[in-house]
């Protein structure tokens, strides 16, 4: 079990709310080097993110909620002490992003310095003041240029650590760096506050930078180019819808979330059955309804790549992620052969991703109208889930019986994309029968309302869901 167990990955960065009245403690930390370096082509396309964004480049923060397990509950010294070890092992958590006097954005890592950590007391452990805290880190901006890319809040009831907020900076992690991270802390408390060093030649994220720079490197990203120049230059991405209303960009966004034990149990039983994975049976069921929204036949996404493809980086702490280019052609296709067809597909866009900004702007660029009008795509699927996938399937449970549990909520905007489609999993008490085991996925949907309205998304989300559904039950 995680010693940080979470309990909200997406927080409200509309709500202000105050702080708490804190303590503040510094925990030291002496690294190994100092070592300055380009960002890595994820950083980049994180960076590019965030000037889009300004000044809300909060939105792109990793914000969390956690509790710490009753038999664990260490003291704020041992708090402290776990972080000045983590922040002397990982660089990630020791750099900083400031622009040299050409004006490019570098990540130096320090050899020495101190992360602030806040601690408030609570006379409970009842959780009231996690989501004030919360939304309040939801809403700091990070000083990329003199800020270490963490913060911490820890709450404090006689003398134990009991639960707390951290912020990421997306610049220094991703979601699989802070599964790893929180797998390390786990290891670190059970094993008597230490680990094993890291293994020679792990990756760091300025190694990275200098690996992407070598004839390695560039081989990978030509491979990238060739592929999105071979899909694409003799036509365009599947488009948007027209557009059906006409509002200010500002408020031409929607989020919304359904949640879904009935989903989880039919995609893990189509799984199971076609032998593929659950990322295969949601990314066919995704391009299958997309065909049925645009009436286009050839299906195109961006899909997020890890870029954890060797044994040296699946447990780097860094942000490594970036799009990946994916097109599979539907026509004449049902679900099933939906998830065959796009499968293959998913897995060439993976092995062809991985590119600098630069390079792949230009190219988008000659294969559109130029650089003020370049190569757009339209919709984004990111399957984000990480719980494992080792437990059988029940075939005793009609998915279908689950269905009464799904909830669907309008949320904040956290992301301006046209198309912009989330996949999360998670874990609630189970049923009164042990229904689902548990689990459920939750497919957050961000939309541009002017091509696809509200009651558009709230079809596609339930549509999905049904489709799975539907698919499961006919081969029980």
């Amino acid at each position: 079990m995680n010693t940080l167990t979470g309990m909200h990955r997406n927080a409200d960065p509309d709500h202000s709310g105050q702080p708490l009245p804190a303590r503040v403690r510094r925990a030291p930390f002496t690294g190994e080097r100092a070592v300055e370096a380009g960002l890595n082509w994820s950083q980049q396309e994180i960076w590019a993110l965030i000037e889009k964004s300004a000044p809300d480049h909060h939105v792109y923060n990793v914000v969390e909620a956690f509790r710490v397990p009753p038999a664990v509950r260490p003291t704020e010294d041992e708090c402290l002490d776990a972080l000045s070890f983590l922040l002397t092992r990982h660089e990630a958590l020791r750099s900083v992003f400031p622009r040299t006097p050409d004006g490019r954005v570098v990540q130096r890592v320090l050899t020495e310095g101190e992360l602030p950590v806040e601690f408030v007391d609570t006379p409970t452990t009842t959780g009231d003041e996690i989501g004030v805290l919360e939304r309040f880190f939801a809403t700091r901006r990070f000083s990329f240029a003199d800020e270490l890319p963490m913060r911490l809040v820890l709450l404090v009831t006689e003398g134990r650590v009991w639960g707390g907020v951290y912020v990421f900076s997306h610049m220094a992690v991703d979601w699989y760096a802070l599964q790893h991270l929180a797998e390390e802390v786990a290891e670190y408390f059970r094993n008597g506050r230490t680990l094993a060093p890291l293994p020679p030649g792990t990756m760091t994220s300025a190694g990275l930078a200098e690996w992407q720079q070598s004839p390695d490197g560039i081989r990978r990203r030509d491979r990238t180019l060739a592929h999105v120049a071979a899909l694409y230059r003799d036509r365009p991405p599947l488009a948007l819808p027209p557009a059906v209303a006409d509002l200010p960009e500002a408020s031409a966004y929607r989020q919304a979330a359904l949640r879904s034990r009935a989903a989880q149990h039919a995609a893990a039983r189509i799984a199971e059955d076609t032998g593929l994975s659950v990322a295969a049976v949601i990314v066919g069921a995704t391009a299958l309804l997309l065909r049925e929204l645009t009436g286009g036949d050839r299906v195109d996404l961006h899909l997020t790549s890890s870029q954890r493809f060797g044994r040296d980086s699946r447990t780097t702490i860094a942000t490594m992620m970036q799009e990946s280019y994916f097109s599979v052609d539907l026509t004449g296709a049902d679900l099933p052969e939906a998830v065959k067809r796009s499968w293959p597909a998913a897995i060439t866009a993976f092995q062809r991703s991985g590119c600098d900004a630069d390079s792949m702007n230009r190219l988008l660029a000659e294969l559109g109208d130029g650089p003020d009008a370049p190569l757009r795509f339209a919709y984004c699927l990111n399957d984000r889930r990480t719980l494992p996938a080792d437990r059988a399937v029940r075939r005793d449970v009609p998915a279908a019986d689950l269905l009464s549990g799904t909830v669907l909520t309008w949320l904040p905007v956290t992301e301006q994309e046209p198309f912009y489609l989330i996949v999360d999993d998670g874990e609630e008490a189970a049923g009164a029968a042990g229904e689902g085991a548990g689990q459920y996925l939750e497919f957050s949907l961000t939309c541009d309302i002017r091509h696809i309205t509200e009651a558009r998304m709230e079809s596609f989300l339930r549509e999905l869901e049904r489709s799975l559904v539907a698919l499961a039950d006919s081969t029980a």
